[in-house]
């Protein structure tokens, strides 16, 4: 079914509860409205599992990914946003659908469950059962940041027909945990953060770059916007080139370069970008670039362009001190680092909070079907690569797979 209700047991029927699947971008659309009034209502909630932020990947993929929703009566309780996709399955010689977070069509820095609290222990287990009878082979979800939804969900699976586990997720030659996600709370001004927040050196550094180079003149710190603001991505984003492309290798350099450029570019289109950058003269030697949650009133640090040749380490701690600054007077709560415990994001006064990495995989996969009809034009798009590459029994067998999918729902 690629929209509509599913059939529903368990914890859903006892409750009549109602969960639909959505697959169609115009089905979509028409939960907006609901859709937001959740948000509202979720604190773990994030400007990543918004009905505005989702729409714009969900819209430039049709038939790549499905919400799952369930409703008390006619309210909305709980989403899950999933992206659906093809892997060919050597030992098995058959398509499989994989399942992972639907922010991950924009490189979202969080993923997971929408939910009103008061249904939250429910919604996991029910999202579980009707999932159960979905067709795909493996779920994955990283990034998924509340704080028991997770192991909820995964307790729900039965382990007779179900391996589920938690991952590591480390990077950096194993020297970041990109799982932990330092935080700033923010108090009501920033002298109060100042003198309560960072450390003591770094605070007597602060202060003395603030009068050295900003007091002064000497540098710019302002916020890009308008026709600047393409220019300044073009320069954040080269720095960010010079200094990780001999780290991660050029080829890989670009595509999290592309990567960065769809989430600021999403942002941007919805108004939820902020871009500082620190100059001398007209040349940029810093900017940072934030997504803002004015729901939650948190500000979401993503990505840095800092020009290395410029000697001292004032550099950094003005950009983010300064953009510190900002969002407390704007009213915002949160100044997020995301992902990675790098140490220099605990100098100012950060705490961490702790990212899940979870995945779900069948057991017994001969038993069910593994690739849902929502991936049935992406599979006949590799029978197609496999006949263009000379693999011509796989073409044969995954063609023979949709084909008697096809005979068996006529």
């Amino acid at each position: 079914m690629m929209d509509g209700g599913l059939t529903t047991a368990g914890a859903a029927a006892d409750l009549a509860l109602r969960v639909a699947r959505i697959a169609r971008f115009d089905a979509f659309e028409r939960l907006r409205a609901d859709w937001r009034s959740l948000e509202a209502r979720d604190p773990e909630g994030t400007v990543f599992l918004s009905w505005d932020w989702l729409a714009q990947g969900f819209r430039a993929n049709p038939g790549r990914w499905m919400v799952l929703a369930i409703f008390a009566g006619e309210t909305l309780v709980a989403t899950l946003p999933l992206r659906a996709r093809v892997r060919w399955s050597g030992s098995r010689a058959e398509f499989q659908t994989e399942l992972a977070a639907g922010g991950l069509f924009l490189w979202s820095e969080y993923t997971g469950f929408l939910c009103d609290p008061d249904w939250e222990e429910t919604a996991m287990a029910v999202f579980a059962e009707a999932l159960q009878d979905l067709p795909w082979y493996d779920l994955t979800l990283r990034y998924e940041a509340s704080q028991r939804r997770a192991a909820l969900f995964m307790r729900a699976f039965p382990e007779d027909a179900f391996r589920v586990g938690f991952r590591d997720y480390m990077i950096n030659r194993g020297q970041t945990d990109n799982l932990l996600c330092p935080y700033v709370d923010l108090p009501d001004d920033y002298e109060t953060w100042l003198s309560n927040g960072p450390g003591k050196n770094t605070r007597q550094k602060i202060r003395r770059f603030t009068r050295r180079y900003l007091d002064s003149g000497d540098l710019r710190f302002e916020v890009s916007s308008g026709p600047q603001l393409k220019r300044d991505l073009a320069d954040m984003l080269r720095l960010w080139m010079r200094k990780w492309a001999p780290v991660k290798g050029a080829d890989t350099a670009r595509q999290v370069a592309g990567n960065y450029m769809k989430i600021v570019a999403t942002a941007d289109r919805l108004g939820l970008l902020y871009m500082p950058v620190l100059r001398e003269g007209d040349r940029v030697i810093g900017a940072l670039g934030h997504i803002l949650d004015p729901q939650h009133k948190r500000v979401h640090f993503i990505l840095a362009g800092r020009d290395e040749t410029v000697e001292g380490n004032h550099v950094g701690l003005l950009m983010h001190s300064q953009s510190i600054r900002w969002a407390i007077s704007q009213g915002y709560r949160v100044y997020d680092f995301c992902h990675g415990n790098e140490p220099y994001k605990y100098s100012f006064g950060a705490t961490d909070r702790q990212a899940k990495y979870f995945t779900v995989r069948r057991r017994g996969a001969a038993r069910h079907a593994m690739l849902d009809p929502l991936n049935r034009t992406e599979a006949l798009a590799r029978v197609l690569s496999f006949m263009e590459e000379g693999r011509r029994e796989e073409a044969a067998l995954g063609c023979r797979q949709v084909l008697r999918q096809m005979r068996d729902e006529a």
